[in-house]
């Protein structure tokens, strides 16, 4: 359910030279700071102008409206530090991708434009705004420099998600996908994903519903697309629906049963569950396997709508977001680490960031794409493990 929540000629030469000679000699001009160094602050001072500018219009639009589907207290938190900030309203409408989706297309058929920016995962809004027209470039859109400069990010770029540059990562979280409890599974037992075909583990695994989007549609997409290729993922998927894994649409079952011992085995499970768990006492740890995990932003990315009804506030709210304070404010609030340089890791716990030596793939916008086409594939292969679901 939604709901919503508190921008030369000769002569002139001879002329030039007559006025020389008769002026007074002119002090000679400092040179003590190298011509780059002048170039910036000529550069910072147009920034800065333009930066004013656009804050002082924002202040005129009253409000930035937000979308989103980061719930819990993450609207308050973000509400109160930007107003604080610089004195411009925020409102929020909270919902699931889907019903976001849908209220944006419905208001634009209508002929009305009332949300400005859009915070939700990679998934909705590369799969089902962009498609529609809903999203507008962000790239132009940002102006501070400590958002501009590629070194600020873990990625040594700015994290454009898509070749458009319609979508923008906030947060990096590094992504293992096989939990094990450790009473039944020992350190040793699990070192590659193909582990989990060990017969052994038959009938003790529990798994995300990989048919739908999710952790464990993300796990095959990996696999297929990054990993081994599609038809050794395709064969992999086949050996597993022989284990009969537990398959669950219910995010935190997944991890409750691997951490009560029902499962010994947990396969995509929902990472911040885990963790909860994990938080709690049990004897619940991430296999750190070989084929390595995902740095993936689908827990948080930045979008402008396509027609906005307050551009300098979005654009305002924009940079802020992606800017340390901002996304400091963000990270915090969602408890995930962010993709700044900068992001606070205080309260993080260590499952969240990959170790030196773990292989890292990135999230892209092709293989975020090429997640449908997993999900149909997923739908034939585990089809026996769903029937009455």
């Amino acid at each position: 359910m939604l709901n919503v929540t508190s921008r030369v000629s000769i002569a002139v030469i001879l002329i030039g030279l007559v006025l020389a000679a008769c002026a007074p000699a002119a002090a000679p001009a400092p040179s003590t700071a190298p011509a780059g160094q002048v170039a910036g602050a000529a550069n910072k001072a147009a920034w800065e102008l333009e930066w004013q500018q656009l804050v002082a219009a924002a202040r005129k639009e009253g409000k930035v409206m937000v979308y989103t589907d980061r719930g819990g207290d993450t609207p308050r938190q973000l509400a109160e530090a930007f107003e604080k900030r610089f004195d411009i309203k925020m409102e929020f409408l909270v919902g699931r991708g889907e019903e976001l989706t849908q209220k944006i297309q419905t208001e634009k058929n209508a002929g009305l434009y009332l949300v400005d920016v859009i915070l939700t995962g990679t998934t909705t809004l590369l799969i089902s705004m962009k498609p529609r027209g809903l999203l507008d470039r962000v790239d132009s859109l940002l102006l501070l420099p400590e958002v501009t400069d590629p070194k600020a990010w873990i990625t040594d770029e700015v994290p454009f998600v898509d070749k458009d540059r319609t979508t923008i990562g906030m947060i990096a979280n590094y992504t293992r996908y096989i939990l094990r409890n450790t009473d039944f599974v020992k350190d040793g037992e699990m070192v590659s994903y193909k582990d989990i075909l060990n017969p052994k583990w038959k009938g003790r695994i529990t798994a995300d519903d990989p048919t739908t989007s999710g952790t464990g549609n993300a796990f095959f997409t990996m696999l297929a697309g990054q990993t081994w290729g599609l038809e050794p993922t395709k064969e992999f998927m086949r050996q597993f629906v022989k284990q009969e894994p537990a398959i669950t649409r219910d995010k935190r079952l997944s991890s409750e049963w691997v951490a009560r011992g029902k499962y010994a085995l947990g396969v995509a499970p929902t990472r911040q569950t885990a963790i909860e768990f994990m938080r709690a006492g049990a004897p619940l740890v991430f296999v750190k396997a070989a084929e390595g995990g995902k740095i993936g932003t689908s827990g948080g990315a930045a979008a402008i709508a396509a027609k906005r009804p307050h551009p300098n506030a979005a654009r305002v709210f924009l940079n802020w977001v992606l800017s340390s304070e901002g996304n400091a404010t963000f990270v915090r609030a969602q408890g995930m680490p962010g993709a700044r340089r900068d992001a606070p890791r205080e309260g993080l716990v260590p499952e969240l960031f990959p170790d030196p030596d773990e292989k890292v793939y990135a999230e892209t916008e092709e293989t975020i794409l090429s997640g449908e086409e997993m999900m149909k594939i997923s739908k034939e292969i585990f089809a026996p493990l769903l029937k009455g679901q």
